[in-house]
C-alpha cells in the first residue's frame, strides 16, 4: 500500500502541475468528451421489467448489481425487508446499478465527490411495473472553492470548465436516459448515448475484486477503461497551486454478465445459438465463434452427412451410406440421392411345399401352412398329405426304411429330412460363417475375409456394413448368401483389388462382386 500511495502521490504533483499551468493561460480549455457510446442492452428481464444487461464498445457486458457481492454490505440496507430475496415489485431497490465508479476526498479545506453510473431507477422512486427506466449520469461535486473561480475538471469521461458559485461550490450532474419505458417504450436505449462508455473496471487495488464482477465496491482502487486514458479525476484552478487530482476510486461497481448463450450475437461474438452453443446440433462453439469448416453438425436424416460451412451454417450432402427403408422385405439397402432405398428382396422361399411363402413388409417372411399333396421322401409311406406344415403319409404294412445321414447328404448345419419322414439335425456353424451362407442349403458358409494393406490410417469398409479393416490388419464377417457387396476407402482413395474382387491391376475406389462362398480379398490403398 505504501508504494501505490507514492504512486498517487507522484501522479498527484505531476498531473497538477501540467493542468494548472494550462489554466493559467488565461483562456479556459475547451471542453473535451472521451465517451464512447455503449453498444448495446440486453433482453428484458420478466423478474423486474429491466434490461438484463448492458454492454459497451469493448464488449463488456454488467447485468443488474442485485447482491451485496457487487454492490457491497450497503446493498441489503436499500431493500424494504434485507431479511427476503430480491424480488419484484415488493421487496426491490428504488435504485440499482449496472455500472457505477465514485472517487471522493478531501484536500485542506476543499472536498470533492466524482460519480459515474449506469443506473436502473423508478419514476417518483415508485417501484412499479412501467416506472423503470435506465439512464446515464456522469456527477461532479466540489466544496471549498473560490468563488465564480474558474476550474477545469479532468475525468475519465472528459474535460470540463465550472464556475463555482457564490458558495465556492461546483454541482454538476448531467444524466441521459431519466424517462419511464412505461412513458416512451423504447426509452432504455437513451442510455446508451449517455455520459458514461466503456465502462470503468478495476486495475490495481489492494483487495481483489469479488468473483464475476468488474470491480471492489468498498476498497481504494485504480481503473482502467477510459478512451482517453484519463482514469483518473483532477481538479486545477484558483487557490489550488498544484491542484488535486487522484487516481483512486473508492467503489467501483459492476456484475459480468455471460451473454454467450442467450440467443443474441453481442459484441465479439461470432454467432450465439442460445442453449445448444457447443453441441453436435450447432455450428456455433461454446465460446459463440463459429466451428471450423467441415465440423460435424446436427441433421436427422441419415442418408445426409451434415457439416459446418465455416460460418453459422449447417450444410447438407447426401452419402452412400447403409440404412434401414423400414421395409422388412428387402436387404442391404443403401443411401440414394438423399433417400434409403430397398436392395434385393428377401428370400422367403423356405424350401417346404406344405407352406405358402411370403414377405410382409412389417415383419418379415411369413411362412402359411397348406394342404397339398406332397411327398414326405419315405418309400414306406402312401397317400402323403401336408398338415399344419408338414408332410404326414400313411405307413405301408410290412415296409422298412433305413434313415439317411448328414454326411451321406453332405450337409452340415440345420435340420433336413432323413428319407424315412423324419429329420436330421446335422449342427450349427463356427462363426463368422452361417448355415446356407454359400447359397447351399444346410451347408456353412460363407464369409469374406479382407486384408488391407498400402497407405497407413486409412480404413477399407464394406456395403452392407459388416466390414471395417484399418491399414495393416485382417477381417471377416459373414454374409446372408448372394449379397452384393462393394468395398472402398472411408475417404474415397484409389485402391488396387484383388481376390474375390480384382480390378485387374487398375486403381479405383470401389470394388463390388455378389458373395455365394467363401472368399478372401486383399485392398491395398494408394
Amino acid at each position: 500500500m505504501k508504494r501505490l500511495t507514492a504512486t498517487v502521490a507522484s501522479l498527484v504533483m505531476l498531473l497538477g502541475v501540467a493542468n494548472y499551468a494550462a489554466a493559467r493561460g488565461g483562456v479556459p480549455p475547451a471542453p473535451v468528451a472521451c465517451t464512447v457510446p455503449l453498444a448495446g442492452f440486453g433482453p428484458i428481464d420478466p423478474a423486474n421489467g429491466f434490461p438484463m444487461y448492458y454492454q459497451d464498445s469493448t464488449g463488456l457486458a454488467l447485468a443488474q448489481c442485485l447482491d451485496p457481492v457487487c454492490a457491497g454490505p450497503a446493498f441489503l440496507t436499500t431493500l424494504p425487508n434485507p431479511a427476503l430475496p430480491v424480488s419484484f415489485p415488493n421487496n426491490f431497490p428504488v435504485e440499482m446499478f449496472y455500472s457505477r465508479a465514485i472517487a471522493k476526498g478531501t484536500v485542506g479545506t476543499v472536498s470533492y465527490l466524482y460519480t459515474a453510473a449506469v443506473e436502473g431507477t423508478f419514476l417518483n422512486g415508485v417501484v412499479a411495473a412501467g416506472n423503470q427506466m435506465v439512464f446515464g449520469r456522469v456527477r461532479v461535486r466540489v466544496a471549498g472553492l473560490q468563488p465564480a473561480g474558474v476550474y477545469t475538471v479532468t475525468h475519465p469521461y472528459g474535460v470540463k470548465t465550472f464556475t463555482a458559485d457564490g458558495f465556492g461550490v461546483i454541482n454538476d450532474t448531467v444524466t441521459v436516459g431519466a424517462v419511464p419505458v412505461g412513458l416512451v417504450p423504447t426509452a432504455f436505449s437513451l442510455a446508451l448515448t449517455g455520459p458514461v462508455g466503456p465502462f470503468l473496471r478495476f486495475a490495481t487495488g489492494p483487495v481483489p475484486p469479488p468473483a464475476g464482477t468488474i470491480g471492489n465496491p468498498v476498497s481504494p482502487q485504480t481503473v482502467t477503461g477510459s478512451s482517453c486514458g484519463q482514469n483518473f479525476v483532477s481538479i486545477v484552478g484558483p487557490g489550488l497551486p498544484v491542484g488535486i487530482s487522484t487516481n483512486l476510486f473508492s467503489t467501483v461497481i459492476g456484475k459480468v454478465a455471460q451473454t454467450c448463450g442467450n440467443g443474441i450475437v453481442d459484441l465479439g461474438e461470432q454467432c450465439d445459438d442460445g442453449a445448444v452453443n457447443g453441441t453436435p446440433a450447432s455450428c456455433c462453439s461454446a465460446t459463440c465463434k463459429f466451428k471450423a469448416a467441415g465440423s460435424p453438425c446436427a441433421n436427422p436424416n441419415p442418408c445426409m452427412t451434415a457439416t459446418c460451412n465455416g460460418t453459422d451454417v449447417c450444410v447438407a450432402t447426401p452419402n452412400t451410406a447403409p440404412c434401414n427403408d423400414g421395409n422388412a422385405c428387402t436387404t442391404a439397402d443403401v443411401c440414394t440421392a438423399g433417400v434409403c432405398v430397398g436392395g434385393p428382396a428377401l428370400g422367403c422361399n423356405d424350401g417346404n411345399v406344405c407352406t405358402a411363402d411370403s414377405c410382409n413388409p412389417a415383419i418379415g417372411c411369413v411362412h402359411t401352412p397348406v394342404s397339398l399333396p406332397c411327398n414326405d421322401g419315405n418309400p414306406c409311406t402312401s397317400a402323403d398329405t401336408c398338415a399344419a406344415g408338414a408332410c404326414v403319409g400313411t405307413p405301408i404294412a410290412g415296409c422298412t426304411c433305413t434313415p439317411t445321414t448328414c454326411a451321406a447328404q453332405g450337409k452340415n448345419c440345420g435340420t433336413i429330412l432323413d428319407g424315412c419322414g423324419g429329420t436330421l439335425t446335422c449342427g450349427t456353424c463356427a462363426a463368422p460363417q452361417i448355415c446356407g451362407g454359400g447359397g447351399i442349403a444346410n451347408v456353412c458358409g460363407p464369409k469374406l475375409t479382407l486384408t488391407a494393406t498400402g497407405r497407413a490410417g486409412e480404413t477399407v469398409s464394406s456395403t452392407p456394413a459388416g466390414l471395417s479393416v484399418p491399414v495393416g490388419t485382417t477381417g471377416s464377417a459373414p454374409f446372408a448368401p448372394g449379397t452384393r457387396i462393394t468395398l472402398s476407402v472411408t475417404n474415397g482413395r484409389s485402391v488396387l483389388w484383388s481376390g474375390a474382387c480384382s480390378s485387374g491391376l487398375n486403381k479405383t475406389p470401389t470394388c463390388t462382386f455378389t458373395l455365394n462362398a467363401d472368399a478372401s480379398e486383399t485392398a491395398n490403398v494408394q
